[in-house]
């Protein structure tokens, strides 16, 4: 059974929307060359894998901030505020951090807001872009020095601890509180087959926009999928992973896949959707105990608990920030 059917070609609108840029942008990436595009007739016209894989090639390439001989921040290829720069890492060799950096894991927005303040507090950061439970393993190794986690157990009914606990035994760290939001289906606008359940994605004929392995949304459906003794491979599209929560709501928005797992952030960045939220998830940034860290920890607290911060993070919808930066968990 294929995994999802045949998606058509997308429009540089479409591929603007996934990547929050203009569609002028999303011209001038294919014109160079750095986004893989091809025409039909006259038109261009761009694969969702294409877009996929310029995501994961432009995470890589995004180069860490430096500090230039008079101490001011440096950042390569950009212009303007100095901000916190990127190395996608994916730690699939048990690679160990190596420079004094101080690495931060995970796909949620709120974490480039953290990178970005803690460079501005003068803390040399870089990024990692996996899903949580990579990045929590990741933790684990030695890769990353803080993961932001969203991941729900279904024999405690209860998120991220049980993992922690699993992933990083014996592991010195501190988990403090980030979020709470909804998670939920992302659905066509009216949605025509009336998808309320979980149980619904087994017993309706439903085409599924699925995340990709160790994401929260991902977890999150799989955990439902064993309780309800379902077949995954069953549902069409279960096979094929989307890495972007904007790719999986474009598709979704167009007619290619009728419902998918997400936050609700989505539905309010993409039209054409309708949401129903299922159960209510937190979001916690596990970060590792050791000597390099200790005064960083603290820095974090600082950044978390600033009414600055608070309030740039609270324009972005479906995030509540009630008790962001409160300790769950130390070991």
């Amino acid at each position: 059974m294929p995994d999802i059917p045949h998606v058509e070609a997308m429009t540089a609108q479409e591929v603007a929307a996934i990547l929050q840029v203009t569609r002028n942008t999303v011209y001038d990436l294919a014109k160079a060359g750095t986004l893989t595009s091809f025409n039909v007739g006259r038109k261009l016209r761009f694969t969702l894998d294409d877009v996929q894989a310029f995501i994961e090639v432009s995470r890589d390439s995004r180069k860490r901030q430096t500090t230039g001989a008079d101490g001011a921040e440096e950042t390569s290829g950009s212009a303007g505020p100095a901000r916190a720069r990127a190395r996608r890492n994916d730690g699939q060799d048990g690679e160990t951090i190596t420079s004094n950096a101080f690495v931060i894991g995970g796909r949620d927005m709120i974490l480039d807001s953290l990178a970005d303040s803690l460079s501005a507090a003068g803390v040399e950061v870089l990024r990692s872009y996996q899903s949580s439970y990579e990045e929590l393993t990741s933790l684990y190794r030695g890769a990353v020095h803080a993961a932001a986690i969203d991941l729900w157990d279904s024999s405690t009914d209860r998120y991220n601890l049980p993992y922690v606990k699993r992933l990083a035994p014996g592991t010195p760290v501190v988990v403090l509180h980030l979020a709470t939001r909804a998670q939920g289906f992302l659905l066509k606008r009216n949605d025509p087959l009336g998808l309320r359940t979980w149980a619904d994605l087994v017993h309706e004929p439903v085409v599924l926009a699925n995340r990709e392995k160790g994401s929260g949304p991902r977890v999150l459906l799989d955990e439902h999928l064993r309780m309800l003794e379902a077949d995954p491979y069953a549902i069409r599209g279960y096979e094929r992973e989307i890495t972007s929560d904007l790719a999986q709501g474009t598709l979704i928005a167009r007619g290619d896949a009728d419902v998918g797992v997400a936050t609700e952030r989505v539905f309010h960045l993409i039209e054409g959707l309708d949401y129903r939220p299922l159960q209510r998830e937190q979001l916690a940034l596990v970060l590792a105990k050791t000597p390099a860290t200790g005064r960083i920890i603290g820095t974090v607290r600082d950044v978390l608990r600033s009414e600055v911060f608070q309030r740039e993070l609270a324009k972005s919808p479906g995030y509540d920030l009630t008790h962001i930066g409160a300790k769950l968990y130390e070991t």
